[in-house]
C-alpha cells in the first residue's frame, strides 16, 4: 500500500496543516531544536541522558521535514516530543487559567444578556 513504511515503522500520516499554523510550528521546532542541541554542545559530561536529547534533535528534524512535505511517519519519540511541547507551551501560557476566565466572563455576559457581537 502506498500509505505503508517499507521499513516496517509505521503508516505515512498526510498533515492538514493550515500556512499560519506550519510558519508556527517551523519556529518553535526550530528553536527548540537549537536549544537542545546547545545543551547537548554545552553540557556534554552533566547530561544525565543524551541519547534521549540526540533522540528528540532527530525528532524534531523529522518534523520540521514534515512540514514541508505535509507527510510524516509518526513513532513514540514524535509524538512524545509534540505532546510534551503542548504540555509546556499550555503551562508556560496558563491555557487552564486562561480558559477558565474566559468561560466565566462568556457566562457572565451571555446572562446578562449580552449576545455575540456586543461589547
Amino acid at each position: 500500500m502506498a500509505d505503508e513504511n517499507p521499513t516496517g515503522r509505521g503508516k505515512a500520516v498526510a498533515l492538514k496543516l493550515p500556512a499560519e499554523h506550519v510558519r508556527f510550528m517551523r519556529g518553535i521546532f526550530t528553536s527548540a531544536c537549537a536549544a537542545v542541541r546547545d545543551e547537548l554542545r554545552e553540557y556534554p559530561d552533566q547530561l544525565k541522558d543524551p541519547d534521549h536529547l540526540h533522540r528528540e534533535v532527530a525528532a524534531y528534524g523529522r518534523l520540521l521535514t514534515a512540514l514541508g512535505e505535509l507527510v510524516i511517519i509518526p513513532d513514540r519519540d514524535v509524538r512524545d516530543l509534540v505532546g510534551d511541547l503542548a504540555q509546556i507551551i499550555d503551562d508556560t501560557n496558563e491555557y487552564k487559567r486562561v480558559i477558565a476566565e474566559h468561560e466565566a466572563l462568556h457566562d457572565l455576559h451571555a446572562q446578562l444578556g449580552g449576545g455575540e457581537g456586543r461589547r
